[in-house]
């Protein structure tokens, strides 16, 4: 009766990365098989076709799940990339919606420092010009003279500048 040997484990594997576990695992499975092989090959040839009928069994099983589980973890990996992504973005937005709020507060600096006028001021001149054309209107309705008063006035500046 054969007994089971217990995996050898390196001296640093407390401390292994994932990676580094997944090489190691692979290396045991890779000896496990040549040393299959090998016993197969001294024992009869039936016992070789019997590994490989329960091989490709496993396979077949493990196939399924294995293909799940990929297919869970690039699941994962799209979302955190989506996720990652949208984070990027609102950051980049805001980077942005603050850099041009800079970007008009100092061009509003520059502009009054050369004493350009902002819009509401300017606005605020167009609503006085309005105002005092409106004023310069109502005086001038007040201030019409009747028909014949014109006709004098303008003899009469006529004829004294003939003198």
């Amino acid at each position: 009766m054969a007994t089971k040997r217990k995996p050898r484990k390196s001296a640093g594997s407390a401390k292994s990365t994932p990676q580094q576990r997944m090489v190691e695992a692979m290396n045991q499975i890779w000896l496990a098989g040549l040393g299959a092989l090998s016993k197969a090959r001294q024992g009869t040839p039936q016992m070789l076709d019997e590994l490989v009928a329960e091989g490709a069994r496993v396979q077949a099983d493990t196939r399924g799940a294995a293909e799940k589980a990929l297919g869970s973890l690039l699941s994962g990996v799209r979302t955190a990339f989506d996720t990652n992504i949208g984070q990027v973005r609102d950051q980049t937005k805001d980077a942005l919606d603050s850099l041009e709020a800079i970007f008009q507060t100092r061009v509003r600096r520059a502009l009054t420092q050369l004493g350009v006028p902002s819009a509401e001021q300017i606005e605020e001149l167009s609503r006085r010009v309005d105002r005092l054309n409106d004023t310069v209107k109502k005086l001038g309705a007040k201030r019409k003279p009747a028909a014949g008063h014109t006709a004098r006035t303008a003899n009469s500046t006529a004829h004294a500048a003939a003198s």
